[in-house]
């Protein structure tokens, strides 16, 4: 469990007990921001093996020719 889950559960208990009165978008911003992150880097991962496989197709029609 990383930071941001944690915090997480520790906003939704404190709204949960009306110890803060945030919105639940604040209280929820940990856990929409690790996921933001996540999806970056799942996009970006995607992206670079894309190009690879682009290359590599590349490549190979050079060399039949």
């Amino acid at each position: 469990m990383g930071i941001a889950e944690v915090l997480t559960i520790v906003f939704v208990v404190l709204k949960l007990t009306d110890v803060i009165a945030w919105s639940w978008w604040v209280v929820l911003l940990p856990a929409i921001l690790s996921f933001s992150l996540y999806v970056i880097v799942v996009v970006i991962k995607l992206m670079m093996v894309l190009i690879a496989v682009i290359a590599v197709k590349r490549r190979e029609k050079k060399v039949d020719q």
